[in-house]
């Protein structure tokens, strides 16, 4: 767990509340977005190489499977998925405290 601490020289307490709400929620989208967005590039690959990415990824790693800009990109994009996830769920966890 982290605890940040927030500091305004100016405004109400609900005021700053309210604009981090607000700022969180917003990357939330962004976040939601891009995973959608990242899915489907990831199950496109999936298909068109009829294969689970932890297949690929395993197969990748060990050069069972030749690095191309295709290849690459599957790769490149089941990373980006994952730090993703992990953003989402941190904002997924933020709480505003007093």
């Amino acid at each position: 767990m982290a605890t940040v601490n927030v500091k305004s020289s100016h405004g109400e307490e609900a005021t700053l509340k309210e604009l981090l709400m607000e700022g969180i929620r917003e990357e939330k989208k962004k976040v939601e977005y891009a995973l959608s967005v990242s899915s489907g590039i990831i199950s496109g690959k999936e298909g068109k190489y009829g294969m689970s990415s932890t297949e690929f990824l395993e197969k990748f790693k060990s050069g069972e499977i030749a690095e191309n800009e295709d290849t690459f990109q599957w790769w490149a994009e089941y990373k980006l998925l994952n730090i993703l996830k992990e953003k989402f769920e941190t904002l997924n966890h933020v709480e505003i405290c007093r």
